[in-house]
């Protein structure tokens, strides 16, 4: 063997292995913050939990393989039950001359626990993921008057009057303002997401946002939709247990304020009764 293929062979070998020790001390110092952030919430931290990725339907989910779901944070945030964490998944493709090349999609994803389930509605950024995927699903592209609102953001919904009733002027003012991240009502949840990973930070601010949202739902939709009181008091459906009484919006500048490890706000510790438990 040559010198100079030894050489090429054992530099090789020297990149890969700071490659690896790279990605190792990055995902280790990832664990590390998150780990951090969740003890100063009171909310519990897991390094992974994969069930996860498979427990929501649509965007980003249910696409690619080796779906996988990291830095998981469980609790309650100003009264709701949330879980957030770093998602991805794979995706694979081959060139002209048959080489297959694999692409990791990341995402950073929050999620609320609502306190009634509710029919389908999604809302994301118009043309983010084009139309062809949401349309893939059978949901209508929803249209409203205002022509800004519709410029900027697609809604779907399985139900259009659904749809109308909860996009109403005040959330539209809302999520013009800062709807930043994708968001969508499955059942009990409202799942919010956005591409790339997200920081603590990031982390407090869309879950204000999805708590801000859940705000702006009119009380006769959780009522007509969900058959629950959002006032906390017996709702006319006796099959439905009695919530209690939905907490108060939070400012959104409490959580606008540079992230600054490790001092954190402070949240309720203590989950609302009632509903699934969120893992």
């Amino acid at each position: 063997m040559q010198s100079s293929t030894l050489w090429i062979i054992l530099l090789t070998i020297v990149v890969v292995a700071a490659l690896g020790y790279f990605n190792y001390y990055r995902a280790k110092k990832r664990r590390e913050l998150f780990a951090g952030f969740a003890a100063s919430q009171g909310w519990s931290y897991v390094p992974a939990n994969h069930s996860l990725a498979g427990q929501w339907a649509g965007t980003p989910f249910q696409t690619g393989d080796n779906r996988r779901a990291k830095n998981v944070l469980t609790g309650a945030f100003n009264g709701h039950q949330m879980v957030a964490f770093d998602y991805s998944y794979q995706t694979h493709s081959t060139d002209s001359k048959g080489r297959r090349r694999t692409t990791t999609h990341h995402f950073g994803v929050v999620v609320l626990q609502l306190p009634g389930a509710l029919p389908h509605l999604e809302v994301t950024h118009e043309g983010i993921f084009g139309g062809a995927v949401a349309n893939a699903f059978g949901f209508r592209d929803i249209q409203f008057e205002s022509e800004q609102f519709n410029r900027s953001f697609r809604v779907k919904a399985d139900d259009e009057r659904f749809g109308h009733a909860v996009v109403t002027p005040r959330m539209m003012e809302l999520l013009l303002a800062r709807g930043e991240i994708g968001w969508r009502v499955e059942g009990n949840s409202l799942v919010g997401w956005d591409k790339g990973a997200h920081d603590p930070n990031e982390v407090m601010n869309r879950l204000a946002l999805l708590e801000q949202v859940v705000a702006n739902v009119p009380p006769y939709v959780w009522r007509d939709y969900a058959g629950i009181d959002p006032r906390g008091q017996q709702a006319p459906y006796p099959q439905v247990p009695p919530t209690q009484q939905a907490p108060q919006t939070q400012p959104q500048t409490q959580y606008q304020q540079p992230y600054q490890q490790p001092q954190y706000p402070q949240q309720p510790q203590q989950p609302p009764a009632g509903g699934p438990t969120y893992p």
